[in-house]
């Protein structure tokens, strides 16, 4: 399976499978007086969404984040500042993947996620590192598009619902 077609599976709605979601959450549905928006949620997987995208949760996130699925509430405008940083990472990414200010980010970064298990059995299960480090700047586009499909999920719910008065987006974990 090429760099063309291998894709970090995210999608809209709740899918059991894919246990690291993002959700509009509003105080009704808090004091449970409203249903949770599950087509409204965002699924991604899980150890993906956690070695890749938990850094910029982590930077952004008010107070301490909690997993086994507890419900962490990011306010908006710390959704703002997020997708601002991961567009910026994004860019950077682009033109140039040493540029030192990716190191956070970049510390999670592996060929085992990158790629298809197959692909990964067959070409770098037992690789050097010096491959597996080339391989993971080979594959950065999937990465880029990992960042865009989640920033863009959130900037379309910061413009649906923050107008609404909703509280932020429901960020749960499961381990």
């Amino acid at each position: 399976m090429s760099e063309d077609t291998f894709h970090i599976p995210i999608r809209k709605g709740h899918h059991k499978k894919l246990r690291f979601w993002f959700a509009p959450i509003s105080q009704a549905i808090m004091d449970a007086d409203a249903d949770w928006l599950e087509n409204e949620e965002l699924s991604c997987d899980n150890i993906c969404t956690r070695e890749l995208f938990y850094p910029f949760i982590e930077k952004f996130f008010p107070g301490e984040f909690k997993w086994r699925n507890e419900i962490n509430i990011m306010p908006f405008d710390r959704i703002h500042g997020m997708i601002e940083e991961v567009r910026k990472v994004v860019k950077t990414l682009t033109k140039d993947y040493y540029d030192p200010t990716l190191l956070p980010y970049k510390q999670g970064f592996a060929i085992d996620l990158l790629v298809s298990p197959e692909e990964y059995d067959e070409k770098y299960v037992d690789a050097p590192d010096s491959i597996t480090r080339t391989a993971i700047e080979d594959h950065k586009s999937v990465i880029i598009d990992f960042y865009t499909g989640i920033a863009d999920y959130l900037d379309e719910i910061c413009d649906r619902y923050e107008p609404e008065g909703f509280l932020g987006v429901a960020i749960c974990a499961p381990h």
